[in-house]
């Protein structure tokens, strides 16, 4: 068989290894149902006006309606959402909710922490064992991307020390800081980003991800809806990538919009489901566009207290402290004396941040935030009536399991391909040996990483976790996962550069080669399994630059070998 015979063979190879990893449509978030609140008698009315409305006509729109109104929160003003104390709430309501000025009111909801504290346990975490935690750490461990705490608070105790936590926001009248004084937000924070292997207390599922807290719930654990709504906006407009919310109450149409429309500008909102035991979600886990969390004890099945309804997208470990070594530890400020404890607490709280961790180590993998919860769907644990229910969804989580979906259906088969089409280069060609092979080399690793790296006991995050992504999504590590999916790394721009500036280099040739087309392969393979999202997600972007990548490979390497040939 002629090099050339082997060369159309391995391409052949190559593009049926990418074409095998397209995928029909993804498992989406399903529907929720959030309601406006109902009550009458006098106290407090939020106001979600329409977002362009000038000072003139909000002067209108009071006077009209003789209300005294307030801002949420100052930061809410972009969003128009405000509040005022009235007599008669449902007169009010009735007399203003057609207004043109006026796109949702409702009564003012409070909202409570939902999870239960008890003691210091000092057993081991069954619950990151049986999420398969180990995987996501030797996954990158969620680098590069921001996750915002929306709860009472976090405060940097023992073995917070050395996470990349911000100082936070506060939501809170009369509180200036987003420091804990309760103990709930430090303990879902330590949940996703405990820090992990320093050798004291306990570990979190994505050590590496930078947490941002925004204290909207008070001392006792209660917050109002309207600001929790305006945190929500906020956390938006600067940037996170996630948004865990381990908190609830009756709904709120105010909040479930704000959560929605957190979810319909590409932040993956995370809520708990609530802790009733029955049926039926309240906010913000009834957004449409929400994933709302149910909580399981350490055998597996649904804890006693996890609400379940439509709605219901999943479940993760949410603890149960009837078990002895039940509840979810971690460490929480201790405000008794000040200090810190490692405690154990139950709640779907506890499963929220979970899911929260799991998704965040999926998009520092580099894949894009839809295609991360197709992935964490599809990989749950069905424990529950076969297929999607109303207490699991798609089942419990199992990162590991969702890990190595990324790995097998991604990350292998854009390796793979890379290498094989880069050999076929080099051996349709006529190159010798020592070419060719560092073309394919050069080829799968620009196209997949090194993923088999991520087998090896390494750190969380550490600096082996970096050489497991391919140049392209680097990026996402650097500077968070948005540069992964933008138009300036989700394109030829980087490899038609390089092969430009080095390309006529006799001894660099077959490496720029090989880096461009591997390059080709990975913006090919993110068009065809959704994991790249450049411009919302334009798989015909996609496949332009990454022609772009394989002439540019073709160019190098034909001019090389025409030189030898000369």
């Amino acid at each position: 068989m002629t090099h050339k015979s082997i060369a159309a063979l391995l391409a052949a190879g190559a593009l049926a290894t990418l074409w095998s990893t397209r995928v029909g449509t993804p498992i989406q978030v399903g529907q929720g149902a959030g309601e406006a609140a109902q009550a009458s008698g006098s106290g407090v009315l939020v106001f979600d006006l329409k977002d362009d409305i000038d000072d003139d006509a909000l002067a209108a729109f009071a006077a009209r309606h003789g209300l005294t109104l307030g801002l949420s929160d100052p930061s809410s003003r972009d969003e128009a959402l405000f509040r005022a104390d009235v007599s008669d709430r449902a007169a009010v309501i009735a007399a203003t909710r057609d207004d043109p000025a006026v796109e949702l009111v409702e009564p003012v909801v409070r909202m409570q922490a939902l999870g239960y504290p008890d003691d210091p346990l000092f057993e081991k975490q069954w619950n990151l064992t049986q999420i398969g935690a180990e995987r996501g750490w030797r996954a990158g461990a969620g680098r590069g991307v921001t996750v915002a705490v929306l709860d009472t608070g976090v405060s940097p105790v023992e073995d917070l020390a050395g996470i990349d936590l911000t100082e936070g926001h506060a939501f809170v009248p009369g509180v200036d800081s987003a420091l804990d004084d309760h103990g709930h937000g430090t303990h879902v924070a330590g949940t996703i980003a405990q820090a992990t292997h320093n050798g004291k207390g306990v570990a979190g599922v994505a050590p590496r991800v930078r947490v941002v807290p925004y204290k909207v719930l008070a001392a006792r654990g209660g917050g109002s809806s309207d600001r929790i709504a305006a945190a929500i906006d906020h956390a938006v407009d600067a940037g996170v990538d996630i948004i865990n919310l381990s908190l609830g109450g009756p709904p709120s149409a105010v909040l479930t919009k704000a959560a929605d429309a957190a979810a319909e500008a590409g932040v993956l909102v995370v809520a708990a489901a609530g802790n009733s035991g029955g049926r039926g979600l309240g906010s913000p886990a009834d957004g449409h566009l929400v994933i709302a969390v149910g909580a399981t004890g350490p055998d597996g099945t649904k804890a006693p207290y996890s609400t379940f309804g439509t709605g219901v997208e999943i479940a993760a470990p949410g603890g149960d402290t009837r078990k002895e070594g039940g509840g979810i530890l971690q460490d929480t400020i201790n405000p008794a004396d000040g200090g810190h404890a490692y405690k154990a607490f139950q709640g779907t709280s506890m499963a929220a941040p979970h899911v929260s961790g799991a998704l965040a180590v999926l998009l520092g993998m580099g894949i894009a935030p839809g295609a991360a919860v197709d992935v964490l769907f599809r990989s749950a644990i069905d424990v529950g009536d076969d297929g999607f229910d109303e207490v699991y969804g798609h089942g419990r989580i199992d990162l590991g399991a969702a890990v190595d979906r990324v790995v097998w259906h991604d990350r292998l088969p854009r390796f793979v391909a890379g290498l094989l089409l880069a050999a076929a280069l080099g051996l349709g060609l006529g190159f010798a040996p020592g070419r060719w092979l560092v073309m394919a080399l050069m080829g799968g690793w620009a196209a997949g990483g090194l993923f088999f790296l991520g087998w090896l006991p390494i750190s969380p995050g550490g600096g082996l976790a970096w050489l497991t992504l391919d140049p392209l999504r680097l990026a996402g590590g650097l500077f968070g996962p948005g540069w992964t999916h933008s138009a300036v790394f989700a394109a030829a721009w980087i490899p038609a550069g390089v092969a430009f500036v080095f390309g006529l280099n006799k001894r660099l040739a077959p490496w720029v080669s090989g880096f461009a087309l591997g390059c080709g392969v990975s913006l090919l393979s993110g068009g065809l399994d959704g994991t790249l999202a450049p411009l919302g997600g334009s798989s015909v972007w996609l496949f332009a630059h990454s022609a772009v990548c394989v002439l540019g490979a073709v160019a190098v390497a034909g001019a090389l070998r025409m030189d030898y040939s000369a």
